[in-house]
């Protein structure tokens, strides 16, 4: 089943304590501040509990030029370390994201994040974009996103 997964990482140091970068990763509103603007149009918690394992999220976003949304499932938690959410309904055939977090040094915190997708065979991302095409994309997207994170969190501890 996974044969056909492709596996994007990026890892980064945030210079802030991960308590609080966890919380800013792990909220669903702030995922469309992060991402960049033609990718994520809008991000919002569809459940009570934000990030509680079972909940769910929306996002909305353009993919290749078409909107569409996913939603996005939280299927494991633990508190300052780890977040995963698998796409439950969506434009990719499959997609998992995890997201690792490892304080170091008492201030700094070093993320790693996977995203690992599967593009569908048929319909509308099939039609207009190559595997290496989206992987590129998606690449780019969350390299920025990490980037804006730690511009913000790191000009909100100084």
């Amino acid at each position: 089943m996974f044969l056909y997964m492709t596996k994007i990482q990026y890892e980064l140091d945030i210079n802030t304590p991960v308590e609080q970068v966890f919380e800013y990763y792990t909220n669903p509103d702030n995922i469309q501040k992060a991402w960049p603007q033609d990718i994520v149009k809008e991000s919002e918690s569809l459940s009570g509990s934000k990030n509680e394992e079972g909940s769910e999220m929306k996002v909305k976003g353009e993919f290749m030029g078409r909107e569409d949304e996913m939603i996005l499932e939280v299927s494991d938690k633990e508190q300052n370390k780890r977040l995963v959410t698998e796409q439950k309904n969506g434009p990719f055939k499959s997609w998992i994201s995890t997201q690792e977090f490892n304080q170091s040094n008492g201030q700094s915190t070093h993320i790693r994040h996977i995203i690992e997708y599967e593009l569908p065979t048929t319909g509308k991302i099939a039609n207009l974009l190559t595997g290496d095409q989206a992987k590129n994309k998606i690449q780019q997207s969350l390299q920025q996103a990490a980037q804006t994170v730690k511009q913000k969190l790191e000009s909100h501890s100084a």
